[in-house]
């Protein structure tokens, strides 16, 4: 467990754990992936916390946004980009990888980013209380959204990257990843977090049947771009 999260630490942020741990752990480390999301968004809803104190609610909340991305080093974000350009490319699959692949950024993957922060910023007035467990839950949200993912994962390149690591993960451990979010949002707000959680499941199997239907397969772009899917369908269920 301890090696796991410290391998997620060093792999989705920007705290620094100087330690080797066996790549072998992204994937055996699954069944607590959302635990460490959670732990993460622990951080930035302290954060939030603290500067509600002294701002209003919606500054705090862009705030927020912003401070995740340093925590984070948007890690994430560069997924969304980059599965926006391929996908939308109206390209063969063999371009579209190529495409997600390109360090530059193009227009698709740009309105992506503005979409995810327009919507982000604009739900953030209508969010129930307590808006910090809500603030919490966002990192352990974007994890339950990238376990959806691995169910059978295939992966979409020849050769390896990022995203490979999590080939081969078990049944399993992607529901006992389930464990965490259902007592969190089932405990912090009921039938809302049920709604919002079940949701998060439908939204991202969709997305994952999409992303199948484009590249027959998942890459690190796609499964970062699921991340990004299952917040905003979060905070949607969480305004419903």
């Amino acid at each position: 467990m301890i090696s796991a999260l410290i391998i997620y630490t060093q792999f989705f942020s920007r705290i620094v754990i100087p330690k080797a741990v066996d790549l072998s752990y992204v994937r055996k480390g699954v069944p607590i992936l959302t635990l460490f999301g959670l732990l993460v968004g622990l951080i930035s809803s302290l954060f939030f916390v603290l500067t509600s104190l002294v701002l209003p609610d919606t500054i705090a909340w862009i705030l927020t946004l912003f401070f995740d991305v340093l925590l984070t080093g948007g890690f994430h974000l560069d997924g969304l980009a980059d599965t926006a350009d391929g996908l939308f490319s109206s390209r063969s699959k063999d371009r579209m990888l190529e495409i997600m692949k390109d360090s530059r950024i193009g227009s698709n993957g740009v309105l992506a980013l503005i979409f995810y922060y327009g919507l982000m910023i604009a739900m953030g007035p209508y969010l129930p209380q307590p808006k910090w467990l809500i603030v919490a839950s966002l990192s352990m949200i974007g994890k339950v959204g990238l376990t959806m993912q691995l169910y059978k994962m295939r992966y979409a390149r020849e050769s390896g990257g990022s995203g490979n690591f999590f080939s081969g993960t078990k049944t399993s451990s992607i529901l006992l990843a389930q464990i965490v979010p259902l007592a969190v949002l089932i405990g912090g707000f009921w039938l809302k977090g049920l709604l919002a959680y079940s949701l998060v499941i439908l939204g991202t199997l969709a997305f994952r049947w999409f992303v199948y239907q484009k590249i027959d397969g998942e890459t690190g772009d796609t499964l970062g771009a699921s991340v990004e899917v299952a917040q905003i369908l979060f905070l949607l269920g969480m305004i419903i």
